[in-house]
């Protein structure tokens, strides 16, 4: 009798644990209900150049991610099937300015996260390509909060208000949402669809926006840079095709990607965000400057130490005097 009972409680505990698991870690795409930390507690100080800024608390960071991952969103076999971050932006809203820009960055960043074993267990921290912090987890939130905490090393020790992680399987479902994409075709787009002409306007539409926004490894030259203008061109002419959404459409495409998407920005949250953003001037893309090179066999981005502080001072700091004057 004692060893059933013992069996029954231990079954019990175990059937617990799976539930609340199951509750606190979504194993589908959607909203999630794990966390960041809030983007500011108490205001921090950074010293640069003999100056002292102090971190804005009127400034939110969303972290927004494409993930190299083809069908709907689901738990990673191992802890080596999170899906490598080909596209982070960071949107910096800017409360006080009333304006909002994208923070671009490189996939191939080297940055110190957290390298895990296939079964989850943890081999510390290793120097690495920024995208290999979603890549080295379970996918999900996971994914998501242990690729944020690497770009505070970038952004000295800012913190993301939240995260919007899609798999790019997603994109022509997205792209055709909002009823295509414009762009203006250039030559380096012609490895992507030779049948296009120099300098006429296309609408991407389906796979063909996949195809521009991920393509990389086929083509002549494959460094991640050009991809990244690519995307960028990509996403001011998608900027535009949005903002001529109302409100209620946006909705209706944010509950149409969900099964490829993990976020901590429910629909109301989303919704505000972005009627606010409607309201602000969208000032153009930033981008750390750095140099690539090949390293262990792969491109890396090291970026370059001032231009990493300013950029960051920039956007979510402001010099001591100036908040005093105010």
């Amino acid at each position: 009798m004692i060893v059933l009972i013992l069996g029954a409680a231990i079954f019990l505990t175990a059937f617990l644990m799976k539930q609340w698991e199951d509750r606190a870690y979504s194993t589908t795409g959607g909203v999630s209900n794990v966390d960041l930390e809030l983007a500011v507690h108490a205001p921090a100080v950074y010293n640069y150049g003999g100056k002292n800024y102090i971190e804005r608390d009127d400034v939110d960071a969303y972290l927004i991610m494409g993930i190299d991952k083809d069908g709907k969103v689901q738990r990673g076999v191992d802890a080596w099937d999170g899906g490598q971050a080909d596209m982070i932006q960071i949107m910096v809203v800017d409360h006080a300015a009333k304006t909002w820009q994208l923070l671009a960055i490189d996939r191939n960043t080297l940055v110190n996260a957290e390298r895990l074993n296939r079964d989850g267990t943890s081999e510390g921290m290793r120097l690495m390509q920024v995208c290999l912090a979603h890549a080295y987890s379970y996918g999900l939130e996971d994914g998501c909060t242990k690729t944020a905490d690497s770009l505070r090393e970038i952004l000295l020790n800012r913190k993301m208000t939240g995260y919007y992680a899609m798999n790019m399987g997603g994109i022509p479902i997205l792209n055709d949402a909002v009823g295509g994409v414009p762009i203006k075709v250039t030559e380096e787009f012609l490895e992507i669809d030779p049948t296009l002409k120099v300098g006429e306007t296309v609408t991407l539409k389906g796979e063909d926006a996949e195809k521009f926004v991920r393509a990389r490894m086929n083509m002549q030259d494959d460094r991640n840079e050009l991809r990244m203008a690519r995307q960028e061109v990509y996403l001011d002419s998608f900027i535009k095709k949005f903002d001529e959404l109302s409100t209620k459409e946006i909705l209706e495409i944010y509950n149409t990607m969900m099964d490829y998407v993990v976020t901590n920005m429910g629909s109301g949250t989303f919704s505000d965000l972005i009627d606010k953003c409607k309201g602000y001037t969208h000032l153009e893309t930033v981008r750390i400057k750095g140099t690539t090179q090949i390293e262990l066999e792969h491109e890396a981005f090291r970026m370059d130490e001032a231009s990493r502080i300013e950029t960051a001072l920039k956007l979510f700091y402001i010099p001591e005097e100036e908040m005093n004057k105010g």
